[in-house]
């Protein structure tokens, strides 16, 4: 399924993997154990990509962040930069991951609501 595929790729893209059945497996097992906790999470997590997605690192997840020296050049908080057309159809182009028809409604152009929290992040 076509929607599927762009789903998991736009999931991969954010840093969160994909339980492989036998990864899936192990940890349903896992759960299943005497004394096991009441709850059971398995995440595969590529903390840059994830990391890098977010507008500021929680404090929480500070010591998994990169460790690369961010630019003090960004614009101060309330203004906001010009932003070219060509930089919003790669935006949107990356995130529905086909080309778009800059005057083709977003809808239209494959668009969903997942996409759209994407695209305003």
């Amino acid at each position: 399924m076509a929607a599927g595929s762009s789903i998991n790729a736009r999931i991969q893209a954010s840093g969160l993997g994909l339980l492989s059945l036998e990864q899936g497996a192990h940890a349903f097992r896992a759960a299943l154990q005497p004394g096991s906790p009441g709850v059971v999470s398995m995440v595969i997590i590529t903390w840059g990509k994830f990391l890098g997605v977010m507008t500021a690192v929680p404090p929480l997840l500070e010591a998994y962040a990169s460790r690369k020296v961010v630019s003090s050049g960004s614009t101060p908080a309330g203004e906001r930069r010009a932003v070219s057309l060509e930089t919003i159809m790669r935006a949107l182009e990356s995130t529905i991951g086909s080309g778009v028809d800059p005057d083709a409604p977003l809808m239209e152009a494959g668009l969903d609501s997942l996409g759209a929290v994407e695209l305003g992040n």
